[in-house]
């Protein structure tokens, strides 16, 4: 068994080799990709049935685009929440944690300016989810993924202590849905995990749906 330190170096090189293989990705390669993925998802069942919705705005070249994705959501009716990175300490939580604020409609999408350290599309405030713990579905973005439905991160923990969080308070959590350009499959299936790493519920690629339940 692998040490605390050295999953932490082997994630750290597998960040750098998936980095620099999605680097390469066409923009051609990347709207066919994220088009393919939205018409898997929208197939799922898990989505189908998911009325409250939380995703993500993709970082520019590195991710699947989700704008169409969201767009959909708000086609379907379904609630929208987008994550906010917060830096200001509150009882609980990491200096540096995540919220899932509700984001109305779609043109309060289109407003989004780059927020915070990171400079990301970010909604600035909104009904939080963490205070209802209804969300049915977190669609999750990642660096790698295995069809073992195992995620690696960005590395800030972010989503890990936001999962925690929200399962300590809750006793439960939404389903979890990984979206995955086909670049960000690991070819030998190892992604190196740690005891908080949360194991996703699905994946979905352009060419496969990866899940843990059959039928969905």
């Amino acid at each position: 068994m692998l040490s605390r330190e050295a999953i932490k170096v082997a994630k750290k090189l597998l960040r750098v080799k998936i980095k620099h293989k999605l680097a390469t990705i066409s923009q051609e390669s990347l709207s066919q990709q994220s088009q393919e993925i939205l018409d898997r998802l929208v197939q799922s069942p898990i989505f189908k049935n998911a009325q409250k919705v939380a995703l993500f705005m993709n970082m520019p070249d590195l991710e699947v685009k989700t704008l169409p994705i969201i767009q959909e959501c708000y086609n379907q009716k379904k609630e929208v929440y987008l994550p906010r990175c917060n830096t200001i300490s509150v009882p609980n939580r990491k200096r540096n944690y995540l919220s899932m604020l509700n984001v109305p409609t779609f043109q309060d999408i289109l407003e989004l300016r780059p927020q915070g350290k990171y400079q990301l599309l970010e909604p600035i405030e909104g009904k939080d989810a963490l205070d209802s713990g209804d969300l049915d579905l977190i669609l999750m973005p990642g660096v790698a993924f295995n069809q073992q439905r195992e995620r690696l991160g960005h590395g800030a923990g972010f989503y890990d202590e936001y999962l925690y969080t929200y399962k300590t308070k809750w006793e439960h959590l939404p389903l979890l849905v990984g979206l995955a350009l086909e670049e960000q499959i690991t070819t030998n299936g190892l992604i190196p995990v740690e005891l908080h790493d949360f194991k996703l519920d699905q994946i979905i690629t352009p060419s496969n749906t990866f899940t843990k339940i059959e039928g969905i």
